[in-house]
């Protein structure tokens, strides 16, 4: 058998891991994971969204993950649930409204009352297009939109992608829940704060466009969040693993290495799903073009052996800020992001939900400082090695081109002053250093 006929064979292995997936997933074999309106955001897996529920605080708060990406590079979205304090629900980032997830939100009705609040954090569409649709299942829910919300690529109402608001337009959030320029029904238990970045020729270089809100559930000590700050682990999320197929093709090596399913291969595949998606062009793989676009999609990645050290420096550490942020967004509005995160971790958390990758994990806002602050004055390199430079060509690119502001640096006096325990190692390290 030639290398050839090799590579055929396998391509036509990551073919029939990719047929058996859509089959396993089809509305006729779960319609009550089938959603019927994906082609509103056409994102992979298409119309199947199952949906993997976990009580992240027992009694008051829920998490539920379907699954979201191109090709086999399928990460989680998050929506959350909290009980409120006077009875009903409270629910954050809606995910798609599959018979599956419904029925899962009027078990928690059942016990805890009605949903009273639909709220979005974030300007993305894939986090925001589900708030109408879901509406519609939960009708007599207000629902709330942050402030100088807009769509990209084309800058129209939201009710221009899903027609479906029984309360008729969304409200929008203030500013920050407490002394901002108006309350929210949910102030006294929930705090939050929306964070806004402008910088770029796609709003003018005045309006934000990149937006996220961080909410402090103070009962539970815990911070919702969408894509601000991200944890990575070894597994991957339950969700990921319900139908586990593209996991396996993401495993692949190279053309001609097709993994069984194993607990390995699929944290495996999804080391390599988090790479992608995090970096896009992870510096230890290379696409291989053999002119068959279809297959080269599915298993045209050559992987290095060094893209484990990279997964695992991620996994490694405490919490860290998503690399388009921390490369494209936020240098642009470093004081701004400073000051919402100084409110952020004025909060008595001791955890985080974000709507991606891990959630909950354990958090203080001395570890959200140190993660914050180091994406704010620390180079791309030495957040993400190597693997920063295709962002780094990007933000040239951007600032050549004039659609990104020139970075700007953090402000002296916002720069979080060293604790005296870490001034003395800091000396003794020093001092070490010099002999």
């Amino acid at each position: 058998t030639t290398t050839a006929d090799a590579a055929r064979a396998a391509a036509g292995a990551a073919r029939r891991l990719q047929e058996t997936y859509f089959a396993a997933t089809s509305k006729a074999i779960a319609p009550e994971r089938w959603y019927p309106y994906w082609w509103a955001l056409p994102l992979a897996p298409y119309g199947s969204k199952a949906t993997a529920l976990a009580e992240a605080v027992p009694g008051e708060v829920w998490t539920f993950d379907q699954l979201q990406g191109l090709l086999d590079v399928l990460v989680n979205v998050r929506m959350t649930v909290a009980r409120l304090e006077g009875g009903g629900l409270w629910v954050h980032n809606p995910v798609a409204p599959t018979k599956e997830l419904v029925g899962m939100v009027k078990e928690l009705e059942k016990r805890y009352g009605a949903v009273k609040h639909i709220v979005v954090g974030s300007a993305a569409i894939e986090h925001k297009i589900y708030s109408g649709p879901f509406s519609k299942a939960f009708p007599n829910a207000d629902v709330w939109l942050p402030p100088k919300n807009w769509t990209f690529p084309v800058d129209v109402p939201l009710e221009t992608y899903v027609p479906f608001y029984p309360q008729g337009s969304p409200k929008t959030l203030p500013m920050q829940s407490i002394g901002g320029e108006q309350n929210v029904p949910w102030a006294n238990e929930i705090e939050h704060a929306v964070l806004q970045v402008g910088g770029s020729s796609l709003r003018g270089f005045k309006d934000p466009w990149f937006v996220d809100t961080a909410f402090y559930l103070k009962r539970t000590k815990t911070v919702v969040l969408t894509d601000v700050m991200e944890k990575v682990s070894q597994q991957a999320p339950p969700v990921c693993q319900i139908n586990p197929q593209p996991l396996l093709v993401r495993a692949m090596d190279e053309p001609d290495k097709v993994p069984a399913n194993t607990s390995q291969a699929r944290s495996d595949g999804w080391g390599k799903t988090v790479l992608f998606g995090l970096l896009f062009n992870p510096n230890a793989v290379e696409f291989e073009f053999s002119g068959d676009i279809a297959n080269d999609l599915l298993d045209g990645f050559k992987w290095d052996p060094s893209w484990r050290a990279d997964f695992d420096a991620l996994v490694a550490k405490p919490m860290f800020v998503p690399p388009i942020l921390a490369v494209l967004a936020f240098p642009r509005r470093r004081d701004e992001v400073k000051r919402w995160s100084n409110i952020v971790t004025s909060w008595d958390f001791t955890s985080i939900i974000p709507s991606h990758l891990d959630g909950p994990f354990n958090a203080t806002p001395d570890e959200f400082t140190a993660a914050m602050d180091f994406a704010l004055t620390a180079t791309p390199y030495e957040q993400f090695g190597a693997n920063a430079q295709s962002l780094i060509d990007v933000d040239k690119l951007s600032v050549d081109l004039k659609s990104l502001e020139v970075p700007k640096p953090l402000s002296p006096e916002l720069i979080t002053p060293p604790k005296p325990a870490q001034e003395a190692v800091e000396i003794v390290l020093d001092a070490a250093s010099e002999q």
